[in-house]
């Protein structure tokens, strides 16, 4: 659609002129305000002025339009108003008009079109978004503000170096800059950068909007040096000066240029100010000054106003997407980039762009962390609480308690049946054992220097099977009671471990009754125990056709005398945890002993852990969080309290294992929701809570600590501890501060591997005695540094998805679900819906039934449906099963009728044919989004205005923004 520009004689123009009130300290505020006024776009002049008095002198305040107005057009006001109004003052008659007042402007020739089209082939626009701010959102969005930097003299005396040195002008320079630094932050590498273009020629003193908007397209290589990118952005700028087309003009000429909003060329622009000499102002013999407000819009996400006569850079930004310090940070590495360029021209740009000297020094502080004191391995730490306070309680489930004593005695004649077996360093040994019997078995398996495999009796037999298959242990070691006669023991030759070729079957004696303690229950004997496990190997040999012997536990009378603890390599393997896989196979992750002691001590110390200290753990059986919670309390000289079954979904059962053993600390594990820390009611002042990051919902966090509790937050990967992240949580925000633990570091990183500076978007990447190996491992975790060095986590890159209504975190409604009192486990999920878009759908394990609250609790995308089920259906490990919650979802939306809102809504269907009309090339329906369909701000002008002739109600521009579609605005309109 053509929108000519026409300049109406002047005695069409009126302009009223209204008074200020800049009384006070609104001075301003006020001129701020009567700035950022919309305009109503009726056929009026898109100018404003007013007047206001003030102790330091008259204001006059003209505002124009950007539409009809720019830069050069204020010079030439400014110079034809001072002119007149002397003229006025004096007596004498106002001269005329410039004679260049009204330019008509000429379309672009072919040459200039075909400098373009070479210019602009091949480039497809891709990302736009830069990764520091906030992602783009749904909706236009003009909300703007501005920072302004003056180059330090080392950034100045660089410029005015590589002029000489690349004999290219300032405007080259900074350009060349600009692009490296959003390169450097997610834009590109191959990127267009706009930039007003004045077309006046010989027409010089025409006011008006005569600066076309020219595309720039610049290829960053960060292989490269400054050098080469500043010779492209010579020969750029200067073609497109050569060719001041606008990209209006271009738009469904050359290949992949559009008008749309959405989906626009480029979001970024560079605004180079040339030298406008004013001099000194006076106003009819008066001295007068400018005094510029700058408008809080902006069109673009990010503008770089350059003025070079004094050095000044400033950023115009969209508010909705940037913070101030986000882009103060950008005009700090700005002027870094252009120091480093001169330095060292040639010099890769992925080691010199993106980073000031404040960053570096925040990251480094930040991962500063291998000069912690060292931490005793668990074994040896136990082994010094064990000798100093022997009857100090270690470990209690549900009534049955084991001191520090009882613990060192059973691992003592565990080791000694290991021993005899024939259990050697760096062999696995499985248990099956109660969580009670775990924190000897695991102590025990530890001092002969083997690696310790969990195992869960109570897991499908067949999940068992599998792990042991997996990681073929030399020995499984089984609880007093424990019945594996399910379990198909397979065969493998791990090693011929006394004449075997099955694993060494062990079964652990009950601990003696110690004074008033309550004994753990370990009644079954030994022989009880390997008669079962002797069947249980039977079953396996007949499977097998081979013949083979079970070892029998080795007698009580033959236990030998407790001795410190082998020395431990810190690399040394000291668990082994195995998670379900998608194919339904064992995944392995290995911790080392360093590892696990790390972690210890880091939480001892964050947590306030201690000898005494009474550590709940919720953790299920087996999982990698019982061994880290048991490795904690029994490093650090603390009670062990193992929640029953109950605890996980708070009330009574919590209550009583908090009360039972002074709890002072309270573990939650990852999928148990934090809301449960709430039935604590007025036990929670004093308490500390160590949650999983992701998974608490900030209202929950703020809830625990309005009622005095000490939340932190927890993150960690597959390969580490799990528990690499930590920190408090924020009493501002209610979001955790996560920093890395002892002998850890963590970097953000661009997807090409370079590490990204503070407040900018990556994948998390880490390394250390936490992580398996040495290189560091990715996450799939988006984060961000905060000025402080902490770290916020984004979410998993895997559990974002884009939908109609824009992207969608399904981690955080989960989070937002599990806040819900009714609810016990949640999955959300993306499946594709009917319409072929994708559809969030939640899953909810629930205690009641309360489907419309749930919808109403969601702070982000509201699924479009909400599965309400008894039990989440979960793998053979215990987590959910992710192909059975698919099924149940794509039901689930299946049953869901797709209903247009325009069927039953009049207003609905009048506006869709208000679309059609001035977007006549596009299908429109009730959710045909204006700006995503070749709107712009033009045609939502004209589509204004024939909205208020078929309803009567005047809309301001930023309505259409806001509302884009015909259904969200029927909505606006018949709220």
């Amino acid at each position: 659609m053509d929108w000519p520009k026409r300049s109406p004689p002047a005695g069409e123009a009126d302009v009223a002129i209204e008074a200020l009130d800049v009384s006070g300290d609104r001075f301003e505020q006020a001129l701020a305000a009567f700035v950022s006024r919309p305009f109503r776009f009726d056929g009026r002049p898109l100018a404003r002025i007013g007047t206001a008095e003030h102790p330091d002198g008259d204001v006059l305040c003209v505002v124009v339009h950007h539409l009809v107005f720019d830069m050069t057009s204020a010079a030439v006001f400014l110079q034809a108003f001072l002119a007149a109004y002397d003229a006025v003052a004096t007596g004498r008659p106002v001269p005329p008009a410039p004679a260049d007042a009204a330019l008509t402007e000429t379309g672009p020739g072919p040459a200039d079109l075909a400098y373009w089209r070479e210019a602009l082939s091949g480039f497809t626009p891709g990302e736009l978004d830069l990764w520091c701010g906030l992602p783009r959102g749904s909706r236009p969005a003009t909300t703007g503000d501005s920072a302004s930097h003056i180059l330090s003299p080392e950034a100045q005396q660089a410029v005015r170096q590589l002029q000489r040195t690349a004999r290219a002008p300032i405007a080259a320079i900074l350009l060349a800059g600009y692009a490296a630094l959003l390169a450097a932050h997610g834009a590109g590498p191959d990127l267009v950068v706009g930039s007003p273009v004045d077309i006046r020629g010989a027409h010089g003193n025409a006011i008006g909007n005569h600066a076309n908007v020219v595309p720039l397209r610049l290829t960053v290589d960060f292989a490269e040096g400054f050098t080469p990118l500043l010779r492209k952005a010579r020969d750029t700028f200067l073609g497109a000066l050569a060719h001041p087309t606008s990209v209006d003009d271009l738009a469904g000429v050359v290949s992949g240029v559009e008008q749309s909003w959405q989906r626009p060329l480029f979001r970024h622009l560079f605004n180079f100010l040339p030298e406008m000499a004013i001099g000194e102002l006076t106003v009819a013999g008066l001295p007068a000054r400018l005094l510029p407000i700058e408008s809080p819009h902006s069109k673009y996400d990010l503008e770089l106003v350059a003025r070079p006569s004094d050095g000044e850079l400033l950023f115009r930004y969209s508010r909705e997407i940037f913070s101030r310090t986000d882009v103060e940070a950008l005009l700090h590495r700005f002027d870094a980039l252009l120091i480093a360029a001169a330095e060292a021209p040639e010099r890769p740009l992925r080691e010199t762009a993106g980073w000031s000297p404040l960053d570096r020094l925040t990251v480094d502080r930040a991962n500063d962390t291998a000069t912690r004191p060292p931490h005793p391995t668990v074994p040896e730490a136990f082994a010094q609480h064990a000798a100093s306070t022997p009857q100090a309680l270690a470990v209690s489930e549900d009534g049955d308690t084991l001191t520090y004593q009882d613990v060192r005695e059973q691992a003592d004649k565990i080791h000694a049946l290991l021993v005899d077996a024939g259990a050697q360093p760096g062999d696995v040994v499985a248990t099956a054992v109660s969580p009670t019997e775990q924190a000897a078995a695991a102590l025990a398996i530890w001092r002969t220097g083997a690696v310790l495999l969990p195992l869960d009796p109570n897991h499908d037999p067949t999940w068992l099977a599998r792990q042991i298959e997996h990681a073929e242990p030399a020995a499984v070691l089984t609880g007093a009671g424990t019945d594996l006669t399910d379990v198909h023991l397979p065969r493998f030759l791990p090693r011929d471990l006394a004449g075997l070729d099955l694993p060494v079957v062990l079964a652990m004696e009950p601990a003696p009754a110690r004074g008033g303690a309550v004994p753990v229950d370990l009644t079954a004997s030994a022989a009880s125990a390997s008669a079962a496990l002797g069947e249980a190997a039977s079953v396996a040999q007949a499977a097998s056709g081979n013949a083979a012997s079970v070892v029998p536990a080795t007698p009580a009378g033959s236990t030998t005398p407790s001795a410190a603890p082998a020395l431990l390599a810190p690399t040394t393997p000291a668990c082994l945890i195995h998670t379900c896989g998608d194919d339904g196979q064992p995944v392995p992750t290995l911790l080392s002993h360093s590892g696990l002691a790390d972690s210890a001590g880091h939480f001892a110390a964050e947590l306030g852990v201690a000898p005494g200290t009474g550590l709940l753990s919720l953790a299920r059986p087996a999982t990698l969080g019982a061994v880290l919670d048991l490795s904690l309390a029994l490093s650090a000289g603390a009670a062990l309290v193992l929640a029953p079954e109950g605890a996980r979904t708070g009330g009574a059962d919590l209550c009583a294992a908090v009360d039972r053993h002074r709890v002072s600390v309270v573990v939650v594990p990852s999928g148990t929701p934090a809301r449960v820390l709430e039935d604590l009611g007025d036990r929670l002042p004093g308490l500390t809570a160590l949650v999983h990051a992701g998974e608490i919902a900030r209202a929950t966090a703020g809830r625990l600590l309005a009622a005095g509790c000490r939340v932190h937050g927890v993150d960690g990967v597959e390969g580490a501890t799990g528990r690499v992240l930590s920190g408090p949580v924020d009493e501002g925000d209610h979001a955790p501060r996560l920093a890395p633990i002892t002998r850890t570091r963590a970097l953000v990183t661009a997807p090409d591997g370079r590490e990204l500076p503070v407040g900018v978007r990556g994948e998390l990447r880490l390394t250390g005695t936490g992580v398996a190996g040495d290189a560091y491992v990715r996450t799939g975790t988006q984060a961000r540094r905060r000025p402080d060095g902490t770290l916020e986590l984004l979410g998993r890159t895997a559990r974002r998805t884009a939908t109609p209504d824009g992207p969608v975190d399904l981690d955080e409604i989960e989070a937002v679900l599990s806040d819900h009192a009714g609810v016990t486990a949640v999955a959300a999920l993306a499946v594709a819906g009917p319409d072929d878009t994708q559809a969030i759908t939640a899953v909810v394990e629930h205690t009641e039934h309360t489907d419309t609250d749930l919808a109403e609790r969601l702070a982000a995308a509201v699924p479009r449906r909400i599965v309400l089920v008894d039990a989440l259906p979960r793998a053979v490990d215990g987590r959910p099963d992710q192909a059975a919650l698919e099924r149940l979802a794509e039901k689930a939306l299946g049953e869901a009728p797709v209903q247009d809102p325009a069927d039953d809504d009049p207003l609905c269907a009048g506006l869709i044919e208000l679309w059609r009309g001035v977007l006549p090339d596009t299908e429109v329906t009730a959710r045909t989004h204006f700006f995503e369909s070749g709107g712009h701000s033009l045609t939502a002008a004209v589509l204004a205005d024939r909205i208020q002739e078929l309803t009567g109600t005047s809309l301001e521009l930023k309505e259409i923004f806001e509302h884009p579609t015909p259904a969200a605005l029927a909505a606006r309109l018949s709220g």
